[in-house]
């Protein structure tokens, strides 16, 4: 059914598409000239004009002229002002638009959970991104590559402020998207496959205010991606291609030691342990300048076995258009990208990843509608079979004499009888070589172990339902989203079997083969690792959204919302999956755009939980203040706009809580009981925990205050804001709480606790003088844990997590090397091995002369507290050169 409706949607756009090569031209069409301009009469350049069929924009004294059909609707829009739509026909030769109110225009809106916010009414820490607009300069493929650099508060790509260290809400879920949940369209869903150019925009949710509607698994924050849809009477048709070549960094290929070099550290290093040179001068000096099939010198790493670069293709193709009854929108697109290595099947090893997403938007009547969203996703990875680690994990730890990969024919005996008979060769030029020790290696499995091929097929399903229902009150809907998403992976693979030869050397000939494996080709094809994973989704939402004497704004929501996701790697372990529901409540009110206070909660519920504790419920409430559109705020040169904002908000969480019944009794079996004289035997029963039924929701505890402005006649931007929050009840068995004896019977708690604060600051300027345009965005985030209570006994105080970081490391502090044997026995006993002169020293913290764990001392913290991000844009007309950045610092 899934691809019955993607071919449906490509028929569909390729007829919107190209209405003048397949139908008949109906319409008569005229042609429109006007001059848009502002309140004072000044032209409006760059402003865009566009109908169904057409598109335009004003030149610098404002005009323009379009040829469209009598009956179209035309739109115009301008950067800063509100945009008009009205019919051909009703403009005309002068066009006046509206200056927007509070630096924000009525385009400028926030895609929030649930509802739509416009950009200057948001009172918490929720920010949004055009993806539209950055994909207009950014050739960037991949939506993992959209947000580094350029986002408020990300700690990278997935990570919110620092958030859910060891608390991966994507992996527990089963999105793998990282610490933040990821919601699409709606949903939680994978973003694999998903490209940039699908993407209208991104709403960062950072605090519990903004995130908590989408209940549990927005303990972490949330990334709200809207992906493109179509726009009534604005039909576009955009083809991309993309050709490009990656280059390795030369920071990321490591510099191999020749056999030589390799040899003199390894003799100097058994010298410094007081043994005997391994390798003699003569046999150095063999694999320094000697026949290198007879004294390998194999760099793995080497233009040899790599190219300097690899190739990448993309293509991408957008269609949407439509008009008020009917929207549509496709994107198909096709990636592949070579491989690094030039020899054997590592040279036809590629990757292609297929693409289409489209969506319908239908007007069933004037209070019905509904659309259909289909994605599919068909991935194929070709790469050489490997028996073992792969080509470049057995390459790092094979020493570059071992063996020689290679053995050229013309220098083996013609008359061997393996040579004669062998069933294998490389160009037949080459055995391959090897050891008793080396019977398999990267490179002969790159060259003979034969293919593998990763297949993915993705395919998801949405469909919503959305009911006006202004006939029993103004400004009162409601709206269903039911989806489906269902992923299936497996590998092919063509096996094959091989020899390699061990040589005996008489100066530069093989006089003799000893022959290691057997070659074959069975030319069968196996289906390995298979996987599969399927997710289902809905959600029924109560909406009221309406404007009292344009003064008074109220909004509320009301949200049935559930979702279940299981996986298969085979091994039939996932009984439960994954599974979340809650309902949520959202009330706002805004009094002329001046005061905003939202309150949103949610009551979440949870299936690891016992009844007694199952429901929970999470508030929240944020305020903000315009103090710029108070009758006392005197607008200067300086500040043109302020706002303060503060949140406050507990999000009850099963997140942290790894398991299924944790609160009920568990045992477990006891060695062997014998009795009827040893005939018979059974194993006992004892308890591995006792049950808590009062095991209750781990809580994200948070308060958030910080402040939007802009600055200098609206070109400088800045927004900040601080955040406390407290990760609290987090469960484990608390066995410091009890006595050592009553280990098996301490059961699950919620114990411990976290603490993360920092701040954030965003600031950006934008200013465009004639044809130029120059834009600056940079970033700062500073974020540090604190672990308030852990469950944990030490004999020495220095070793107590409790006021270190979430991602302390903890262990032996080195103070040099041992000189020698006497320095050795004069240190403090080590207990991790025999140590040796040159080995490490390791300082005795408590001071009982022996180096053991009760030395481990805090380290570092392996999370960086500091991160920033970098944007610099110029433009002129149509050219954009842009340069983003992201760091991180900090670590101690």
């Amino acid at each position: 059914m899934n691809k019955n409706l993607i071919y449906l949607i490509i028929v569909f756009v390729f007829w919107e598409a190209f209405p003048g090569k397949m139908t008949a031209q109906s319409k008569s069409l005229i042609t429109i000239q006007s001059k848009v301009t502002d309140k004072s009469g000044k032209p409006i350049a760059n402003a865009e004009i566009y109908s169904e069929n057409s598109y335009t924009f004003t030149d610098a004294e404002g005009n323009f002229s379009l040829k469209v059909g009598v009956d179209s609707k035309i739109t115009i829009e301008a950067d800063g002002y509100q945009h008009v739509a009205m019919a051909g026909e009703e403009i005309g030769e002068q066009t006046t638009l509206t200056r927007s109110e509070l630096l924000y225009d009525d385009k400028d809106i926030v895609k929030m959970p649930f509802r739509d916010v416009m950009k200057g009414d948001v009172a918490s820490a929720a920010n949004g991104y055009s993806i539209s607009d950055i994909s207009s300069y950014d050739n960037s493929i991949w939506l993992s590559d959209a947000l580094s650099g350029r986002a408020i508060g990300m700690l990278g790509g997935s990570n919110i402020r620092g958030l859910g260290l060891n608390l991966d809400v994507g992996a527990i879920t089963g999105t793998n998207t990282g610490t933040a949940m990821v919601v699409v369209d709606g949903m939680p869903r994978d973003i694999s496959g998903i490209r940039l150019s699908d993407i209208e925009s991104i709403t960062i949710l950072r605090d519990v205010n903004s995130a908590i509607l989408y209940g549990s698994t927005a303990l972490n924050g949330v990334l709200y991606i809207t992906t493109k849809r179509g726009k009534a009477y604005r039909k576009t048709a955009d083809f991309s291609v993309n050709y490009g070549v990656g280059i390795p960094r030369s920071t990321s290929i490591p510099e191999y030691l020749g056999s030589a070099e390799y040899m003199e550290f390894y003799n100097r290093a058994r010298i410094s342990d007081g043994l005997t040179p391994t390798y003699s001068d003569e046999t150095i000096r063999n694999y320094r300048t000697g026949n290198k099939y007879r004294y390998p010198n194999v760099d793995y790493y080497s233009d040899e076995y790599q190219k300097s670069m690899k190739d990448y293709v993309d293509v991408n193709a957008q269609f949407s258009g439509g008009n008020e009854n009917v929207r549509y929108y496709a994107n198909l697109g096709w990636n592949s990208n070579g491989s690094i290595l030039n020899f054997g099947e590592g040279k036809n090893a590629r990757t292609n990843n297929f693409n289409v997403r489209g969506n319908i938007d239908l007007k069933v009547n004037n209070w019905i509608n509904t659309a259909v969203d289909v994605t599919g996703l068909f991935f194929s990875g070709q790469s050489p079979r490997y028996t073992g680690n792969g080509f470049w994990n057995s390459s790092a730890t094979v020493r570059p004499f071992e063996f020689s990969p290679l053995l050229p024919i013309s220098m083996i005996d013609p008359d061997n009888k393996l040579l004669q008979g062998r069933k294998n060769d490389i160009d037949g030029q080459y055995l391959l070589g090897g050891n008793s020790n080396f019977i398999t290696s990267g490179i002969a499995d790159v060259y003979a172990a034969g293919t593998s091929n990763i297949i993915w097929r993705i395919f998801c399903f949405n469909n919503r339902i959305n009911f006006d229902l202004d006939m029993i009150t103004k400004g009162l809907s409601f709206h269903t989203n039911l989806s489906f998403d269902y992923y299936m992976g497996y590998n092919q693979v063509v096996p094959k079997d091989y020899s390699v030869y061990e040589p005996t050397w008489e100066g530069d000939r093989i006089v003799a083969l000893k022959q290691h494996g057997k070659d074959s080709n069975p030319g069968s094809q196996n289906v390995e690792g298979r996987y599969f994973k399927r997710r289902m989704g809905f959600y029924g939402l109560l909406s009221y959204d309406r404007t009292f004497e344009n003064i008074h704004h109220v909004t509320g929501s009301l949200v049935g919302y559930g979702t279940t996701a299981k996986d298969n790697d085979g091994a039939y372990s996932d009984f439960q999956g994954v599974k979340n529901s809650h309902i949520g409540l959202q009330l706002g009110y805004i009094y002329d755009r001046k005061y905003m206070v939202d309150f949103s909660s949610a009551f979440v519920n949870s299936v690891k939980l016992p009844s007694k504790t199952k429901v929970g419920f999470s508030p929240s409430l944020a305020l903000a203040w315009v103090i710029s559109n108070e009758d006392f705020f005197t607008p200067t040169d300086f500040l043109n706009y302020l706002k303060l904002k503060v949140s406050a908000g507990i999000l009850k969480s099963d997140i942290p809580i790894t398991d299924y019944y944790y609160y009920d009794n568990r045992y477990t079996t006891s060695g062997s009981y014998n009795w009827y004289e040893g005939g018979k035997s059974r194993s006992g029963v004892v308890s591995s925990w006792l049950s808590n039924e009062k095991l209750g929701y781990a809580s994200r505890k948070e308060i958030n205050a910080g402040f939007q402005s802009f600055l200098l006649n609206n070109t400088l931007g800045v927004e900040a804001n601080y955040f406390y929050t407290i990760n609290d009840g987090l469960v484990v068995r608390p066995t410091s709480a009890y006595p050592s004896f009553y280990g098996n019977f301490v059961p699950y708690e919620n114990f411990e606790k976290v603490s993360y604060q920092g701040f954030e600051l965003g600031m950006n300027i934008n200013k465009k003088v004639g044809d130029w345009g120059f834009y600056a965005g940079a970033n700062l985030l500073y974020s540090v844990s604190k672990q308030l209570k852990v469950n944990e006994i030490y004999a020495d105080a220095y070793q107590y997590r409790k006021g270190h970081g979430r991602d302390a490391t903890f262990g032996l502090e080195t103070i040099g090397f041992f000189e020698s044997q006497e320095d050795i026995d004069a240190s403090p006993f080590q207990t991790f091995g025999t140590v040796k002169p040159g080995d490490l020293k390791y300082k005795d913290q408590n001071g009982d002369n022996i180096i053991d764990s009760r030395d481990e001392v805090f380290l570092r913290n392996w999370q960086a507290p500091w991160s920033e991000g970098l944007e610099v844009r110029v433009s002129y007309k149509n050219w954009t050169l842009f340069l983003i950045g992201e760091g991180q610092q900090g670590h101690k």
